[in-house]
């Protein structure tokens, strides 16, 4: 019996869909990963929802440690038709901009996850305790595994044991992580030396702890689950473990847009099948006709989009999975067949952009815009744009246009006071991000944001013993990222403590030593502590790397003359 089919958009490598709380309609990720429904406090606060204590003690624990939380009670939580009263939801953890629905409402029955077509389907299985459950294929062509009992009865998340190049881990199917990972201490396990030729560092990664992680990239010889094996590829360890001491990975969204599933959780089992494509995010890139890189059992559904909604979610499903050309052309048979709804402009504007065509994409926006001039990602994905082409007047309108429809601190608000700085307004940026700082104590991105306060005030030269407070906070908290750094030279700098503006400048160039507005202040410290030559040399080297910096630091006072 089936209880209902959620429709999944795929919006920036994340599945998400709509429920309605409290009768108004509400974004949320779909999150097999999460042990219960969460959502970050700025949510909660945006919702109206009233926030009570969590008993002493009690924490939340994944990527990037612990954090503590609050909790909350949603009156009338409507899903798959149906609407639930007083449904539970644990507040905190690092905000990814929409709440999560976790394991114990998903996974309350068995579960079919077909993201490739925007679809989550809930089942209840009556007599089918001996039938292979991948009913879509023709043949008795799919893939199986077993699903592992864990110690707590609570926890309805599903649990896989994998081979990595020979070795068992223990994988966790989450569809709130965008892409596959390892963790450290089970790729050392198995062998994996992140040490070794061709390991690449990667980008600092997030997950609910309050902490950022470092990543590596690696090859695997192969991987293994159930009956499918895939040779040959590569994919991203992180540095510490998943929180909760027993699970080795996560096989994240890209694992689950490259196969149809079906969690028979009243087998303990899963079946799954192929649906083309990379299987893992840092696998070799392949372009949109490549092989797969992977030998599996493949979908035989041959399900084929017909209305506009069907191919507006492959659309969106092929764009996270990098293949740019297949979500164009499925986003343009979906403009064809509606071309009044804005949201199917908008993820052809995405779409393009990825494809590298950003003049068509910045089209598609405005079109997108007039007919819904209140989708704040299109208006802030339109003032990136039209920053590129220098229309900063443009630019201007539509983060001012984003700013009156945003809620105090959300992750959108933040992203409007970046714009604001790079736009030089930095003291429009300065409220919106202390209300993001309020609301996120716990948040991997604190430091990120302390720092952007911190700049901001420098560039203003305001508040400049708070901004030395916020500057020291971020690198006590992340490190000396150079990014920390350069806004510290900056503060020193406007403190006229010219010697620790040198030495945090330096620090910064060490490790970038291609930033024009790190040279360009180093120069300054130097001039006004009397090292004129030295000085001139660093504005010299600035200028050739920006020819537009000085002028832009000239609009702040900051000249070889100047305060």
């Amino acid at each position: 019996m089936k209880y209902g089919t959620l429709p999944v958009e795929m919006l920036g490598g994340r599945a998400t869909t709509i429920v309605k709380i409290n009768g108004s309609d509400t974004r949320f990720d779909i999150d097999t990963g999460g042990f219960f429904n969460a959502m970050s406090r700025a949510n909660a606060l945006a919702l109206g929802l009233k926030l009570r204590p969590a008993p002493f003690g009690f924490r939340i624990s994944g990527v990037g440690g612990a954090a503590g939380v609050e909790f909350t009670q949603v009156r009338d939580f409507g899903i798959l038709g149906t609407t639930f009263h007083n449904v539970a939801f644990i507040v905190g953890g690092t905000d990814t901009g929409y709440g999560l629905l976790g394991a114990n409402l998903l996974d309350l029955a068995d579960l079919e996850i077909d993201l490739a077509h925007g679809k989550l389907t809930l089942f209840k299985a009556d007599h089918c305790s001996k039938l292979a459950l991948a009913y879509w294929t023709k043949g008795g062509n799919y893939n199986v595994a077993d699903i592992v009992s864990v110690d707590n009865p609570g926890d309805r998340r599903t649990f896989l044991d994998v081979t990595i190049n020979g070795k068992q881990v223990r994988a966790l199917l989450d569809s709130g992580a965008f892409a596959t990972v390892l963790s450290r201490g089970a790729a050392e396990r198995i062998g994996i030396n992140l040490d070794a030729p061709g390991v690449k560092a990667g980008m600092r990664s997030i997950g609910v702890g309050a902490k950022a992680v470092r990543t590596w990239t690696v090859r695997i010889d192969s991987f293994s689950v159930g009956t499918e094996t895939i040779q040959h590829s590569q994919m991203q360890v992180i540095d510490g473990g998943m929180g909760d001491g027993r699970t080795d990975m996560l096989l994240g969204v890209d694992f689950l847009l490259a196969h149809h599933m079906f969690i028979a959780n009243s087998q303990r089992k899963v079946y799954f099948t192929y649906n083309g494509g990379r299987v893992f995010t840092f696998a070799d890139a392949p372009g949109d006709s490549d092989k797969p890189d992977a030998g599996s059992a493949a979908d035989g559904s041959g399900a084929k989009p017909v209305s506009a909604p069907d191919y507006a979610l492959r659309g969106e499903a092929h764009l996270s999975r990098g293949e740019s050309k297949a979500a164009v052309a499925d986003l343009d048979q979906a403009i064809r067949l509606a071309p009044d709804q804005a949201a199917y402009y908008f993820s052809h504007a995405r779409a393009l952009m990825a494809d590298k065509q950003p003049d068509a994409a910045l089209a598609d926006l405005d079109k997108s815009i007039s007919l819904d001039a209140k989708n704040t990602d299109a208006l802030l994905m339109r003032a990136e744009l039209r920053l590129a082409h220098k229309d900063r007047t443009g630019a201007a309108a539509d983060v001012t246009a984003a700013n009156a429809l945003v809620s105090a601190g959300s992750t959108q608000a933040r992203a409007i006071a970046g714009l604001y700085i790079r736009l030089d307004q930095p003291a429009r940026a300065l409220p919106l991000l202390d209300d993001w700082i309020r609301v996120h104590g716990q948040d991997a991105m604190l430091g990120a944001a302390l720092n952007t306060r911190c700049w901001a005030r420098g560039l203003g030269n305001q508040m400049l013993k708070e901004a030395l407070r916020d500057c020291r906070k971020a690198i006590k908290r992340d490190g000396e990222n150079p990014d920390y750094l350069d806004s510290l030279g900056l503060v020193q700098l406007r403190l006229g403590h010219f010697a620790e503006s040198i030495k945090a400048y330096e620090q910064a160039l060490a490790q970038k030593p291609h930033v024009a507005w790190s040279r360009y202040g180093l120069g300054l410290a130097k001039i006004r502590s009397g090292q004129t030559d030295a000085g001139k040399a660093d504005l010299a080297a600035a200028r050739a790397l920006d020819p537009e910096i000085e002028a832009r630091a000239a609009r702040y006072g900051l000249t070889a003359a100047g305060p």
